[in-house]
């Protein structure tokens, strides 16, 4: 693909507006692009995929503000060539590659992780408000996000659905959705993966910064307050339980701010690939790797072009497409001179949850993980490839 789809927008409605060229994808780039909730609605644009060029990612929207005349950018209709993540495309020639693989929901960061531990995001749409203040979530009071809001009845959720379908018709189907959301304290209680895991006496742990925007379990009030919280560590802990033995049978790893691939904010994407082969490669140098699946997965689209329409599941999405590594000796064997397989099952984050339930015969969480393929095109338990693939680390990065 060279080229990817637009829209022009006025007062009444957005219309077509062809195409534009793909451009190659810089390593920094210079400021984040807009990937809310409501931009991803518009992005997708009822499957059209064509919104995409509608979303400045300069800010978030403010309250009660039309997103698509935050102005139009471009740089979302830009792509990586295998020079420029050429480990990431290693990964892909040699294991398996999902390509339809679709994030959760629309967007953004917060309530997309929330998917990743509790098939759900507590119908929770946007990122904390107050992002200035220290602290995070359950250890911050001032911390609120847009949620819709309890009590939805059965003709609330058509209408929601009806209006995502057909955002780019009409400017008032953005308020229309957005009168039905309210500031929700981001401190809660939901069940979450993690307490399932706990009960059945499956070990677990969930690597990740404290405080970061992406700490979901930060945010669940009986896990960041209660004795499971010795089990959310920093990511610098999971090398030292590999190289001790002490790796839990599932465990989340989320990488430092620097490294998570995030666009703008001065973030190389050449350093957060070196982070993620420096992993790999000592879990592939570890005993436990004979035993061992890993999915990589980008939690949301970022605000980058895709034209592949996601199916429409609920209110929440799903959203545009990221892809994803499953990275395993059990990985299915393709046609790629070197083994890869390319994916074509469509599945979310759910579907990782899932896969965790059915290995260690645990109940779904929610009716997402419940209906969620369990990756059940990735793997070939029959034919395992025990053979490692220790990569080097990239010289040519900033940093």
């Amino acid at each position: 693909m060279t080229s990817g789809e637009t829209i022009r927008c006025g007062d009444e409605r957005c219309e077509a507006a062809g195409a534009v060229p793909l451009t190659r994808a810089v390593d920094v780039m210079s400021h984040d692009l807009g990937h809310c909730f409501l931009c991803g609605v518009i992005a997708v644009n009822g499957g059209e995929m064509n919104g995409f060029n509608q979303m400045n990612g300069l800010r978030e929207p403010r309250p009660n503000e039309d997103v698509r005349h935050h102005g139009i950018t471009l740089l979302g209709y830009s792509h990586f060539t295998r020079k420029g993540i050429p480990n990431y495309w290693r990964y892909a020639d040699r294991f398996v590659l999902a390509d339809r693989f679709f994030t959760s929901m629309y967007g953004p960061t917060f309530p997309e992780h929330l998917f990743t531990v509790a098939a759900s995001s507590n119908l929770i749409v946007g990122n904390k408000v107050d992002k200035q203040v220290p602290g995070g979530y359950c250890d911050d009071e001032n911390e609120y996000a847009p949620r819709f809001r309890d009590g939805l009845s059965e003709s609330d959720l058509e209408r929601i659905m009806f209006l995502e379908e057909r955002i780019n018709e009409d400017p008032a189907y953005l308020d229309e959705i957005r009168a039905l959301w309210r500031d929700y304290r981001l401190c809660f209680d939901m069940r979450v993966l993690p307490d399932v895991l706990e009960r059945e006496g499956v070990s677990w742990k969930y690597y990740v910064t404290e405080n970061a925007w992406n700490n979901a379990l930060q945010a669940i009030r009986h896990i960041r307050f209660g004795p499971m919280w010795e089990r959310v560590q920093p990511p610098a802990v999971f090398l030292e339980d590999l190289q001790t033995g002490n790796l839990p049978q599932v465990s989340w790893l989320v990488p430092p701010s620097i490294y998570d691939d995030h666009p703008g904010l001065h973030k190389s994407v050449c350093s957060g690939e070196n982070w993620t082969v420096r992993q790999i490669n000592a879990l592939m140098r570890s005993p436990l790797w004979r035993s061992t699946a890993v999915v990589i997965v980008w939690d949301d689209y970022g605000g980058f072009y895709d034209p592949v329409a996601p199916p429409h599941v609920d209110i929440m999405g799903f959203g545009p497409r990221t892809p994803a590594l499953i990275i395993s000796p059990y990985a299915r064997s393709g046609d790629n001179r070197l083994g890869g397989y390319v994916d074509h099952t469509a599945y979310e984050f759910s579907s990782v949850l899932r896969f965790i339930e059915l290995l260690h015969r645990l109940e779904p969480l929610t009716e997402r993980d419940a209906n969620a393929d369990p990756l059940s095109g990735a793997f070939d338990f029959e034919k395992p490839n025990f053979e490692k693939l220790i990569l080097p680390v990239r010289t040519d990065c900033p940093y």
